[in-house]
């Protein structure tokens, strides 16, 4: 080997030998934006937002200045919960029949209308949701429901039908719920929250309330994946206290997809939210029958109008076994609610 290849193959060895501390002390030095690639990592995305983002956008912004690496900065209550969490955000669309558990503030006005072979039911129902502490969410829902009912008589005609309604006030719910347990991941494509929901029906004493005091236990879980996709589960157990108990399993769940107005740009819409929803009940005593059913719909996100964030749902009812059909053959719901 010649002198002159001895020297190179000798500073070859001292360069690879000293590689990183070349390289720490280059990434210490600021670069461009096109010679750093490691800007789209998460260490270094607050850089990158300071330097793209207006003032306006700051307040927005704040949360991807969290950096990702650094989980344990971003929990709390008890390291529990997490502030990078898309809970009480608007991302998640109300269920149609099932419980709500995110925190929001609302009000909103229902109405349900549902037929089976010689029975029509209508039902209004108003209510409201309102974060009063931090996270916690106090909900209350009142309604009228009238049932017509008619009792077929084979042969005798239209003019042998007979004919019952009854009508009144409905059980007046009261809830208050609350987040248990949060996990969003490194890079935010999943992120997880369990609740915790308890519900109280009070009775009104109408033909179509009862007498019962009912007591339901929920257990909720939300789960976001990537920009889009939103799911949504329950599981309670009704308590009817009375002497009688008709105590009965409810759950469900709610599959959610958002289409942003960039996306489908309908007039006068931020988004649009298709949704596939089921909701079972079966009895946890002699009385009563399993059942199960679907609603098909979409959630309208209006333009805000100021302070106000207007949403409209429509959804289709439909039963999935022989216990709902035995309730109900098809349903409308419509729902409108404005959040603050």
């Amino acid at each position: 080997m010649s002198d002159r290849q001895f020297t190179i193959t000798l500073a070859a060895l001292a360069i690879v030998c000293n590689a990183p501390r070349l390289f720490a002390g280059i990434t210490a030095v600021p670069a461009s934006a096109a010679d750093v690639p490691s800007l789209k990592t998460d260490t270094c995305a607050p850089a990158q937002a300071v330097l793209l983002d207006d003032d306006d956008d700051d307040e927005r912004r704040a949360p991807v200045s969290l950096p990702a690496a650094n989980t344990e900065s971003s929990r709390y209550c008890f390291d529990l919960l997490d502030h990078r969490s898309s809970y009480g955000d608007d991302f998640f669309p109300d269920p149609f029949i099932g419980p709500e558990f995110d925190s929001e503030r609302q009000i909103e006005l229902d109405y349900l209308h549902g037929e089976k072979r010689g029975v029509r039911d209508d039902e209004v129902d108003a209510g409201f949701q309102w974060n009063v502490l931090g996270q916690t969410t106090i909900a209350g829902e009142f309604g009228w429901d009238s049932e017509h009912e008619v009792n077929l008589h084979t042969g005798s005609g239209r003019n042998g039908d007979e004919s019952h309604n009854s009508s009144g006030l409905e059980n007046v719910d009261l809830a208050v719920y609350h987040p248990l347990f949060q996990y969003v991941s490194k890079g935010g494509v999943f992120d997880y929250t369990a609740a915790a929901r308890l519900d109280l029906g009070i009775p009104t004493r109408t033909p179509v309330s009862g007498t019962d005091l009912q007591l339901t236990p929920f257990l909720g879980h939300m789960l976001r994946i990537g920009e889009h996709v939103s799911l949504e589960a329950w599981t309670g157990v009704q308590f009817t206290i009375a002497p009688h108990q008709t105590d009965q399993l409810i759950y469900g769940m709610s599959l959610g997809y958002q289409l942003f107005h960039e996306q489908l740009p309908v007039p006068f819409t931020e988004k649009l939210t298709p949704i596939f929803e089921i909701d079972g009940q079966s009895p946890l005593s002699s009385r009563g029958q399993d059942a199960l059913f679907g609603v098909a719909g979409v959630d309208v996100n209006f333009s805000s109008l100021g302070v106000m964030d207007p949403h409209l749902e429509l959804g289709y009812q439909f039963p999935l076994d022989e216990g709902a059909r035995d309730e109900l053959q098809w349903g409308v719901i419509t729902e409108l609610f404005i959040e603050f």
